[in-house]
């Protein structure tokens, strides 16, 4: 169909969006490619959910207020402290909404979930990048790109898509020195995974920093990634602006009740992280066996560095029935993600990275 010639002319802002890259799932394969629970959902979510299908017909409670009851009863703080969203990537957005105006910018790593630098652009903001030596967040080189005009600081601990983490004593330090006019928007989607002693738990840190927000997600620990649901910490004022610039039932019924009771499933949680131990467990060794280099992981996945391209190694691990996230949209063109499944999952990513290295040399 042709078309003739638009008048209407879009925000130049959009000139610098690009469209996000989700993790691909090609048929017949595994998914490893989205960081997606590979045991399936919770249990007690989906009995929740089925009984919620026949309230359909009713608009969901715009404030969500039972499950941020029940979230700021599991985190030990306020209901005027927790928001909920489409996802933790709507809270993201409702940040940048709330405080980034054209001329401010926000502070992000080089090797970083892309929806930080999206949302901010998406108002008119700049990026200011910090590079990311050896896949870890470079505290001081962001630091530094602080001015009058900085309004966001984004975070992601553990780190997508390198799983490396931040400490406790270098986030403190760092929300010490930064100036009060900066928000930091931490986000711990794959906390629940940490493991090591002296990673942080933002929520204990919101007495201290009024400029801090935690965020949080049901896609990964929980395995509700289809229903959308995120959950953010942070001071009061700091929830009322997101509050105000957000859509009113942008989070369903079913969400909502699936995510009440997933809060409660401990037994799914647990059979999570022991699935997840363990599968890291015999990837670190197989990978180090076959001969890759990969970064350390407090998250449910591993990057894993090439020697050549990536899209060579996803084609390989496709014939081995798996499909796996090539890094390229992340500035990292040699490396891929690769989510950490069941047992039988982690042994066909093990089958292919051998047929890589014999293919690669």
């Amino acid at each position: 169909m042709k078309h003739e010639e638009l008048s209407l002319r879009a925000r130049p802002a959009l000139a610098a969006l690009g469209r996000y890259h989700p993790g691909k799932k090609i048929p017949g394969t595994v998914k490893l490619s989205s960081n997606e629970n590979p045991l399936g959902p919770s249990p007690r979510a989906m009995e929740a959910v089925q009984a919620a299908i026949a309230g359909l017909e009713r608009y969901p409670d715009g404030s969500a207020l039972t499950l941020r009851e029940a979230l700021a009863e599991r985190f030990n703080v306020s209901p005027d402290e927790v928001l909920v969203g489409n996802g933790s990537d709507e809270l993201m957005m409702l940040a940048a909404g709330a405080y980034v105006d054209p001329g401010m910018n926000a502070i992000v790593g080089a090797h970083t979930f892309s929806q930080y630098a999206f949302v901010t652009r998406v108002f008119g903001g700049e990026v200011r990048v910090a590079a990311m030596p050896d896949g870890c967040f470079n505290l001081e080189a962001m630091r530094q790109r602080v001015d009058a005009h900085t309004r966001l600081f984004f975070l992601c601990n553990p780190n997508n898509p390198t799983g490396r983490y931040i400490t406790e004593t270098d986030l403190v330090e760092l929300m010490r020195m930064l100036p009060p006019h900066v928000l930091v928007v931490l986000d711990e989607a794959y906390a629940d995974y940490a493991e090591a002693r002296d990673f942080p738990d933002g929520t204990q840190l919101l007495d201290r920093f009024p400029n801090l927000l935690v965020l949080r997600t049901y896609s990964k620990i929980y395995g509700l990634a289809g229903l959308r649901l995120g959950y953010g910490f942070g001071h009061p004022e700091v929830i009322d602006a997101l509050a105000r610039v957000k859509q009113p039932f942008s989070v369903g019924n079913l969400a909502q009740t699936g995510g009440l009771a997933a809060l409660h499933d401990e037994q799914f949680i647990q059979r999570s992280l022991e699935t997840n131990r363990a599968g890291k467990k015999l990837m670190y060794a197989e990978l180090q066996r076959i001969g890759y280099e990969f970064y350390p992981t407090e998250g449910n996945f591993i990057c894993v560095q090439l020697q050549g391209p990536a899209e060579l190694a996803f084609e390989v691990l496709h014939q081995h029935g798996v499909s796996v996230r090539t890094l390229g949209s992340f500035g990292l063109p040699h490396a891929l993600r690769i989510t950490i499944g069941t047992d039988e999952q982690n042994h066909m990513v093990v089958s292919g990275l051998e047929a890589l290295r014999k293919r690669m040399g």
